[in-house]
């Protein structure tokens, strides 16, 4: 059995680097993305210890080949390490340190696996990215593959609201087994925020690519929009709907003219404000998932202060370097019985913290969380900076605004779930982030009209 494992782990390492050098290392990163979010661990996974195999991790690491061989090929560019790299090298030398100097073997090896699924095969895809040759059509093709499996994610949301099962795969979608959040729009990720992530991403891109189409192919959009939008909604996230009405009013608002964005902004903050003076109370008190109804739904809105206080009090007590990464449900057992506040702090016991940045606050300290902001900080400099380059290509320069439509994302849910400890969550943070550098490295740190970055396959 183990013979025939490693032949079939083997055949799959050389066909996906084959698969990468024909697509492309951008190829391989999305195809790494995709095959995480519907081909991951409840699909199919082997039990091996101390990691079980699944079919992502088998192309992550066909990638990571591929992208070794590529920088003696040429399908790839050496980009040395630029500032906010550097950055992010310190970042993860913090949280390994955090990791390893704990009890990392804690619950069946949960923060050594948290590190290595939710951080380093995120940074791996990164880093592949970062270095893959751009070129207009090969970021067209990527915005209308994301899209597409926003398209998917959508439709399959909607299936699911609406209990067309037939119409969702894969089917442990369907499983009611998997109780949390069954009744929403939470797709092959289980989860209706990490689904919302992926679809809002995909909306972002297909408003991108307005401009760029006919009248035919922008009807067609306006339809793949619509849908996207329907599932969006049955998501039934407010936190979902926060983040992507942000993403797109930043979209539309960078591609009007000067002249209109400021009576948008107020037009939008006046509806926003009439809504919640009139319907706060709808809003935050509605039957979303099956199992909860809307007094739940009113109380998971109650918890996010009583979860606040208890992550103050474990950074007074450990304010550099936290508790230890993956540590966060022990360690906070020590705080729930603070008698100096009203709040009902007991009630966190089966929670892990619905920030991200006050999850990094607990577990790495003041350290960990400031490089973490640091990271974001500059790739969103740096985004900021593509998008208003005028003399590079368009979709170049499109891609600086899809990240920054994303961060808004990011930011608004991270402020109300952790995101990175969610299935696939800084996955797609890093390989967007990847790309974004690799077109500001490639377009706007180089002259205009440079060949000096281009894959030497387009020269034919």
């Amino acid at each position: 059995m183990d013979i025939i494992l490693a032949i079939a782990v083997l055949a799959g390492l050389v066909w996906g680097m084959v698969l990468f050098a024909r697509g492309g290392l951008l190829a391989g990163c999305f195809a790494v993305l995709v095959a995480g979010c519907c081909f991951g661990h409840p699909f199919f996974h082997i039990p091996l210890k101390p990691i079980p195999l699944t079919l992502d991790r088998v192309l992550w690491v066909g990638l990571l080949g591929a992208y070794v061989v590529g920088l003696r090929q040429g399908w790839s560019a050496a980009r040395p390490p630029r500032r906010v790299d550097w950055v992010l090298a310190a970042f993860f030398i913090v949280l390994a340190a955090s990791t390893l100097l704990h009890d990392w073997r804690r619950d069946g090896n949960a923060p050594l696996a948290h590190l290595l699924f939710f951080y380093v095969m995120p940074l791996g895809v990164y880093w592949v990215a970062r270095a893959c040759r751009l070129s207009e059509r090969s970021l067209l093709v990527f915005l209308v593959g994301l899209s597409l499996f926003a398209l998917y994610l959508a439709a399959t949301a909607v299936a699911e609201v609406t209990r067309q099962w037939w119409a969702v795969f894969p089917k442990y979608i369907a499983d009611p087994h998997h109780l949390e959040f069954f009744g929403r729009g939470r797709g092959p990720l289980l989860n209706p925020v990490a689904g919302g992530y992926y679809q809002a991403v995909g909306l972002f891109a297909a408003m991108l690519l307005w401009p760029r189409l006919g009248r035919v192919g922008r009807a067609t959009l306006l339809g793949l929009i619509l849908v996207l939008g329907v599932g969006i909604f049955c998501t039934l996230t407010r936190s979902v709907w926060l983040g992507t009405g942000l993403g797109g009013l930043l979209i539309v608002t960078l591609r009007i003219p000067r002249r209109w964005r400021a009576p948008l902004l107020g037009g939008v903050l006046m509806v926003g404000t009439i809504v919640a003076a009139t319907q706060w109370d709808r809003i935050v008190a509605f039957k979303r998932d099956q199992a909860l109804g809307a007094r739940e739904a009113a109380e998971s809105v109650k918890l996010r202060p009583i979860l606040a206080r208890v992550a103050w009090n474990m950074f007074l007590d450990r304010p550099l370097f936290g508790c230890g990464y993956g540590q966060y449900p022990v360690a906070q057992i020590d705080y729930l019985s603070d008698h100096t506040t009203d709040l009902p702090l007991g009630k966190a016991r089966p929670y892990v913290q619905h920030n991200v940045f006050l999850s990094l606050l607990t577990e790495t300290g003041l350290v960990g969380m400031a490089l973490f902001v640091a990271v974001l900080a500059f790739w969103t400099i740096d985004a900021n900076r593509l998008q208003r380059a005028e003399s590079i290509g368009p979709q170049a320069q499109t891609l600086g605004i899809l990240f920054l439509a994303m961060m808004c994302y990011y930011v608004a849910n991270g402020m109300f779930q952790d995101i990175a400890l969610m299935p696939q969550g800084n996955m797609l943070l890093f390989f967007l982030a990847g790309v974004a550098e690799a077109a500001s490295i490639q377009y706007v740190a180089r002259p205009a009209g440079s060949t000096a970055d281009k894959d030497p396959r387009q020269s034919a």
